[in-house]
């Protein structure tokens, strides 16, 4: 692969760059670019915002703030607070050049606060507010930097890319605020290999659409480590480890004759990278034990069964009604920190009348270490060592359950109360049941 990675900055310098939009969290959602966006706090800005979009300019401004108390247990209680500021910028070069079905897109943002899921509850798992960190507190941090090709029933996208933007994600994640599934079910992006946002590593991704609302798509992402850096702006190859090798299958199907629809997707991922064995060492035995080297495997790999279901409606619009939700994501016990994932939820939009654009959210999400990093956990804390990973005690499981209320006051303007509970923190059990309330503010400029 380093021959393909080599080429990807040449093959940039001539079709490449700009990257998604997003919706209300840090999840990216395709752009667009058939009429402007008309849920802007701002509105049309005066007419430049459509004067732009007619000459194949998108842009789009966003905060998002996210205010988080632990108000029982946990580590102790008190509040804390982090926000995300985003500039994004979609180029249509059908009408800037005559490229037809070519498009870059570009995302910015710059993060700061404090994280109440370090601070007060002891859960570094998890995190509560889902904007913290990902850029290390730089000013300016550059997310995404792609072009995508259309052809027909194909989309091709290549650049700085992150997995995470199409690969086991769904819209309806970032409804709710716990990093447990917003953007992607946490057990993925808490491997090196799978990129989510806001990093991204050189890779290109291409999309299938099959027919009777079935589509393919599969991708191959660079493997570092440090990523893009502090500012997103280190593009080299330099601690570059291995490739991420993505294939995903969907159905998207609607059902009677309200048409509610579905989203259903099978994936395997593959990160050709080195990985130490959380447990044993060449000979077999505990390395806690022995002090030697863990055992090395050549590769990594896991997969995933997601779903969603809408199965009744609440008015006209196409998103108002009752959503099932859930899925189960397996990872390699002997290479993964954590290896068996599910979660089950429902999001319900216009269930009140005279709210038609509210939503209202609940969720369980379930994770599993590897039995391995709970036994080398267990030995070393026998024997007086730090722990690996870091850890308030061996690890087993954690279960969060979270329920939130999305309330629209004004066209970008959304304001969600969430309330998640947090029981074994850390999934050590050594640290008590976190009872955590946020608000999260979003407005679009």
């Amino acid at each position: 692969m380093r021959s393909l990675a080599c080429s990807l900055p040449l093959w940039l310098a001539l079709v490449a760059a700009p990257a998604p939009a997003q919706d209300s969290v840090g999840k990216a959602v395709k752009p667009k670019n058939d009429a402007p966006d008309k849920q802007h706090l701002l509105g049309d800005w005066g007419g430049v915002r459509t004067r732009l979009h007619d000459r194949g300019i998108d842009l789009t401004i966003g905060y998002i703030g996210e205010t988080a108390a632990v108000i029982s247990g946990g580590k102790r209680h008190g509040l804390d607070y982090a926000q995300q500021l985003e500039l994004q910028a979609d180029l249509d070069w059908a009408k800037i050049a005559g490229l037809k079905g070519f498009k870059t897109h570009t995302i910015f943002v710059n993060r700061a606060g404090r994280s109440a899921a370090h601070d007060y509850a002891g859960d570094y798992l998890f995190q509560i507010e889902s904007i913290y960190g990902g850029t290390h507190h730089a000013p300016i941090h550059l997310v995404e930097f792609w072009g995508e090709q259309k052809i027909g029933s194909a989309d091709f996208a290549a650049g700085r890319l992150a997995v995470g933007e199409d690969f086991a994600t769904s819209p309806l994640y970032c409804e709710f605020m716990s990093t447990t599934v917003c953007g992607y079910p946490h057990s993925l992006p808490a491997k090196t290999g799978f990129t989510a946002f806001p990093n991204s590593t050189w890779g290109a991704r291409l999309r299938l659409h099959m027919g009777g609302r079935i589509y393919l798509q599969a991708g191959a992402y660079q493997v570092r480590p440090k990523l893009g850096g502090r500012s997103g702006f280190d593009w080299g190859f330099s601690g570059t480890t291995g490739t991420y090798l993505p294939v995903e299958v969907g159905w998207e199907p609607t059902f009677g004759s309200a048409g509610l629809p579905g989203h259903y997707k099978a994936g395997f991922a593959l990160d050709t990278s080195d990985r130490p064995d959380t447990a044993f060492d060449d000979a077999g035995r505990p390395f806690a034990i022995s002090h030697a080297p863990p055992a090395t495997h050549r590769s990594r790999h896991s997969w995933y069964l997601l779903g969603d279901q809408m199965v009744a409606r609440h008015g006209n619009g196409g998103s108002n009604g009752l959503i099932v939700l859930g899925g189960y994501v397996r990872s390699a016990p002997a290479t993964s920190q954590l290896s068996d994932f599910w979660f089950v939820g429902v999001v319900d939009q216009g269930v009140i009348g005279a709210r038609p654009n509210d939503t209202i959210g609940f969720m369980l999400s379930y994770v599993k270490a590897s039995d391995g990093v709970g036994l080398t956990q267990m030995l070393e804390e026998r024997q007086g060592l730090p722990l690996t990973p870091p850890a308030p005690g061996p690890q087993s499981h954690e279960l969060v359950i979270e329920a939130r209320y999305g309330a629209t006051l004004a066209p970008g303007l959304k304001l969600m109360p969430d309330l998640q509970y947090l029981i074994r923190p850390s999934a050590s059990g050594r640290i008590d049941n976190a009872l955590a309330f946020a608000l999260r503010a979003t407005a679009t400029f």
